[in-house]
């Protein structure tokens, strides 16, 4: 097995690159044929997953965050390839789903020690996802913490929370026309999460029920909701009970479609985009990812 590491400096604030002596260590011990590289910016480790495997390697590791490991997915989508992930970000939602820990140590002995198995690929606006997609609140909540709050030394879910705190006063939701396979309806959500895996922005359980291999996309639409009631149903969402509350509409499907008013943000496994028109399909089985 050749192995491939992509380490994204920038993702963790630092981890990443903090991460690389133990990441060396423990594949030297495992005593596989690995290498490593390092990437220079935005949309580096897509081109770089790719040279990979043109370079013979079998399995290619992100070693970042969600973004880190959609680029990756997104070089080695549609080609034989196995995805790993060294979880050294901010949220590591691709490495709950797989039940990848976050010590570093433990996820490259997953690499080492885990089996591949197929899980489904999602695809929007011209690009693959591997995990969620969130469109309205909480992507420009994603927008604020990436982007306004860089600084702060806190990671996951509780820097979501003060972006959430920090976004409320300005958000206005817009309307939606949304599409599940043959249900149509035309809302004005708070927002409109479309996930193959269950957690996003650090292990909100956003679709609680969702299994990566099952060919279906869930997805949950909360309707829009004042500052209060949003604070209160909050943290529903750390534990997946926001399924049951009034507002909220979960629905499967393997097709989604979104046309928006106005152009909105969306998070895709971390990144952040603006579209008004969004036509969701789904590749099942379409990636193959180590576990434990």
């Amino acid at each position: 097995m050749r192995v491939k590491v992509i380490v994204n400096p920038m993702a963790g604030r630092g981890r990443a690159v903090r991460a690389i002596p133990v990441i060396c260590r423990t594949l030297e011990k495992g005593k596989i044929d690995f290498d490593m590289y390092i990437t220079k910016g935005p949309g580096d480790a897509i081109a770089a997953a790719g040279r990979a495997l043109d370079e013979g390697y079998d399995v290619i590791a992100a070693a970042g965050g969600d973004g880190t490991t959609n680029e990756v997915a997104n070089g080695i989508a549609g080609r034989e390839a196995i995805l790993g992930v060294i979880p050294c970000g901010s949220g590591n939602d691709m490495a709950i789903s797989l039940g990848i820990p976050r010590d570093v140590e433990r996820a490259c002995r997953v690499i080492l020690e885990g089996r591949p198995r197929k899980r489904d690929l999602g695809r929007v606006i011209d690009r693959f996802f591997v995990n969620a997609v969130g469109v309205g609140f909480d992507a420009t909540v994603a927008r604020t913490a990436s982007n306004d709050l860089r600084w702060l030394p806190v990671r996951g879910a509780a820097l979501y929370v003060i972006a959430v705190l920090k976004t409320l006063a300005e958000y206005s939701a817009c309307e939606m026309r949304l599409t599940v396979d043959e249900k149509v309806m035309t809302v004005r959500p708070l927002l409109v999460a479309v996930g193959i895996g269950k957690t996003y922005a650090g292990g909100m359980r956003i679709v609680p029920d969702a299994e990566p291999d099952d060919g279906l996309y869930d997805v949950c639409v909360i309707e829009s909701m004042g500052s209060l009631e949003t604070l209160y149903n909050l943290p529903k969402v750390f534990v997946g009970s926001h399924t049951k509350v009034e507002k909220a509409t979960m629905l499967r499907g393997r097709y989604v479609s979104i046309r928006s008013s106005n152009p909105v943000p969306l998070h895709m496994d971390g990144e952040v985009f603006v579209q008004d028109e969004m036509e969701f399909t789904l590749v099942p089985g379409g990636l193959r990812a180590i576990y434990p």
